[in-house]
């Protein structure tokens, strides 16, 4: 892995988020979507802590809209106080509560949203509608990163950068394990596999260059896959991740390096690359990218235009002027559908 050298200050003014977290959950690290109930249904935001929307792929209609919080899997999480909610995010209906004895940080949820994570202290709370447990760690700065069966993931903030390390809830200890030495830069954009096996991170440095760091939560691995592309920190926000149909490919997608990179998840390597040109790309917003059903084609905006890539053919397809905070495609037809 190439080191994401990280200009402090730099990245202090340009990153969302920055300044207070290392980590990130599904929308949190910047203007995103993603898909909910099995691919019916599209999750998007106009900003960051903006309420979510949901529309139906299959209709393109505006359905509902979710309050402020953190979504995994199909189950919206968010804080009010000392009380933490749980919604479909499906339906829009709040479905649990619980109320700690204290006040919290709330950091996010395990992959399928069924336990909220929240810092008290110098300690990790791990809650359900029924029940809590508090996990002493080690004296340091803790971020959360991700939670699925008995392996809890946090981040451990050093002096020259942070750490990635996991916890095993099987136990009444909590024994610490390094998952990947010191990670350098900040992170942009995440993605879960819809089984949440696996999560993805791109992570930024202030000079333009990106890798995605891939946790498998089933067996507590980390691998960084570096991203072709550097000295233009423009460009390097415009990266965007989707997942393939098949769940064996994700999809990197670069307008402003004009790059589009396909990595298999399972040996965790860049397995083909082409080059694309989309000049005038809005840089100063998030890429939002969606793939087809079929997999041979990826939808881009930047909220200004929307490209269509043939993932098959390597090259741009088309190119219009359409506003669109969010793309998508119906699951039955494939037909593309753009959100405003």
């Amino acid at each position: 892995m190439k080191r994401l050298v990280l200009v402090l200050a730099a990245a202090a003014l340009l990153l969302p988020g920055a300044a207070r977290s290392a980590a990130c959950s599904p929308l949190a690290c910047g203007p995103n979507q993603f898909l909910l109930a099995h691919g019916t249904l599209l999750a998007y935001r106009h900003s960051v802590g903006a309420p979510i929307s949901v529309a139906d792929l299959g209709s393109g209609e505006s359905l509902f809209t979710l309050p402020r919080g953190l979504v995994y899997g199909d189950v919206l999480v968010r804080s009010v106080g000392r009380r933490i909610d749980w919604f479909d995010a499906t339906t829009g209906k709040r479905t649990a509560s619980t109320t700690l004895p204290w006040r919290f940080r709330l950091a996010g949820a395990s992959q399928d949203g069924s336990r909220a994570v929240a810092f008290h202290g110098t300690d990790v709370v791990i809650a359900t509608p029924h029940a809590w447990r508090q996990v002493p760690l080690p004296s340091a700065r803790w971020d959360f990163d991700a939670l699925r069966g008995r392996n809890l993931v946090l981040i451990r903030y050093l002096a020259n950068g942070y750490q990635v390390e996991r916890v095993d809830l099987a136990g009444d200890t909590t024994p610490l394990r390094a998952l990947k030495g010191v990670i350098w830069g900040q992170p942009w954009s995440r993605l879960s596999s819809a089984d949440g096996r696996y999560l993805f991170t791109l992570y930024l440095a202030a000079n333009g260059a990106a890798m995605v760091h891939e946790l498998d939560l089933q067996n507590a691995t980390a691998r960084c896959i570096d991203l072709p592309g550097t000295g233009d920190y423009g460009s390097g926000t415009s990266w965007a991740l989707a997942l393939a149909p098949d769940r064996r490919t994700l999809w990197a997608v670069s307008p402003g390096y004009g790059r589009v990179v396909a990595i298999d998840i399972a040996t965790r390597k860049v397995v083909d690359h082409f080059r694309i040109s989309l000049p005038y790309w809005n840089l100063g917003t998030a890429t939002r990218i969606a793939v087809s059903p079929d997999g041979t084609e990826a939808a881009l905006t930047d909220g200004e235009t929307v490209a269509r890539v043939s993932l098959h053919l390597r090259r741009v397809a088309s190119r219009t002027s359409r506003r669109a905070v969010a793309v998508g495609y119906s699951p039955t037809t494939g037909e593309l559908r753009t959100l405003p």
